[in-house]
């Protein structure tokens, strides 16, 4: 390469490699070079020192913008920002009773009178003054390992509370009425009986999973429990299978089919009920005065092969009894007139009872136990609410139409598609 003296410009070139000829990359970096040395006033190209004849440069930072902060603030998580990311703590608390122990801090002071001094007197002398931070395990010292690898977990709850001496909400499902959900007389072969076996929880366990599930769609749990089940939402569908049907074993058989793959498509009514569901119940909870509590799935422990999830857990201190349920229903019809699951009689807004949404809020109150569910429907134009009670007369007939579409033909479908 080949420059004019008097303006710098590029009087001829060349370079072996393929382009050759052309003006190439090659060509371009040395340009660069060669200006580079003009600024720093080089009059020939230095000569490559190795590594060990530069300076050390360990001490100096590789990037910019790390500055120093308090190990407690420090961060750790994985390049990758996909899923979930961030290091995990797999300790668990072994030890039961208070913590920090009491017995443990009012050593210190008794240890202070004892001479000679032993050296652990120096080291819980003054512990009892110590900064205590909130942690997974309760309080711990300020600083401490446990204090920023084990924070408390975030409150995630959408409660709404408008009464904060409420009493606590029972656990549900409550054993009241769970004698209405006997079983059918059923002789299942091997895999059946290992299949129902498996479906089988206690009280205590139901209302563990009623409490670990209330994230509801968010919780990998909650989908899990449903698959096996038949589910409140599907009660109507499922009790009407052979109804008018030409071949009644079909048409169940693909009904099972479709509940056990599900539907991967949402209406316009579903994405909106999705998006305006809390909005919802927050204008429901100021209109009726209630607190609204979120709730999981529940699975009656007499009839562990159906489950329900409701939209929440209802307090009314100006009912009797004062703890139900909230079903809401969103649509995008202007007024009550438009909305096909509600009829106006004298006045008053209702459900349909033939329509699936009455089958469903049957099935919550069954699977919970409780009394009474508010339905709410959100129109553009206004909020419609109705008390619904539990109807056991209802109960009893549904429940023996879905055990008749669960244990003939839901259970085989499932088996065979696992």
């Amino acid at each position: 390469m080949s420059l004019a003296t008097d303006n710098g410009c590029l009087m001829a070139f060349s370079c072996s490699c393929v382009a050759g000829k052309a003006f190439c990359n090659h060509i371009v970096a040395l340009l660069y070079q060669t200006a580079h040395y003009l600024q720093l006033g080089v009059k020939a190209v230095p000569p490559p020192l190795a590594c060990t004849s530069d300076l050390q440069r360990w001490h100096r930072p590789r990037t910019q913008g790390i500055h120093p902060e308090l190990v407690s603030d420090v961060v750790v998580r994985k390049p990758t920002t996909g899923g979930k990311s961030g290091i995990r703590s797999t300790l668990f608390q072994a030890y039961s009773g208070p913590f920090p122990d009491p017995d443990l801090m009012a050593a210190g002071a008794k240890l202070r009178e004892v001479q000679p001094q032993p050296l652990i007197a120096l080291v819980l002398d003054g512990l009892s003054d110590i900064r205590l931070t909130p942690s997974k395990f309760g309080p711990v010292p300020h600083g401490s390992p446990l204090s920023y690898h084990c924070p408390p977990p975030l409150e995630t709850s959408n409660d709404i509370i408008l009464h904060h001496l409420a009493p606590e909400f029972p656990a549900l499902p409550l054993p009241l009425h769970q004698n209405h959900l006997s079983n059918l007389d059923f002789v299942p072969t091997l895999h059946q009986q290992l299949h129902l076996h498996s479906l089988q929880v206690s009280p205590q366990m139901a209302s563990e999973i009623e409490k670990e599930t209330r994230q509801q769609s968010k919780c990998p749990a909650w989908v899990q429990l449903r698959h096996p089940r038949l589910t409140a939402s599907r009660f109507r569908e499922a009790c009407a299978s052979w109804e008018g049907k030409a071949d009644p074993a079909a048409a169940a058989k693909a009904l099972a089919g479709q509940m056990i793959r599900g539907s991967r498509k949402q209406t316009a009514a579903m994405t909106q009920g999705l998006q305006m569901e809390s909005e919802v119940l927050t204008n429901y909870a100021e209109f009726m005065r209630v607190n609204v509590l979120s709730v999981g799935f529940v699975i009656p422990p007499e009839a562990p092969h159906l489950g329900a999830s409701p939209d929440g857990r209802i307090y009314d201190p100006s009912e009797s009894p004062p703890f139900g349920l909230v079903e809401v229903k969103s649509t995008t019809k202007h007024d009550a007139s438009q909305v096909a699951h509600l009829k106006r009689e004298n006045g008053y807004v209702s459900l349909r009872q033939s329509h699936r949404y009455y089958w469903q809020v049957q099935g919550q109150l069954a699977v919970t136990g409780l009394e009474w569910c508010d339905f709410v429907t959100d129109t553009e134009s206004n909020l419609y609410i109705e008390r619904i009670w539990r109807n056991d007369s209802f109960i009893l007939k549904m429940k023996n139409k879905l055990d008749l579409f669960y244990y003939n033909t839901y259970m085989d479908v499932y088996l065979e598609s696992h």
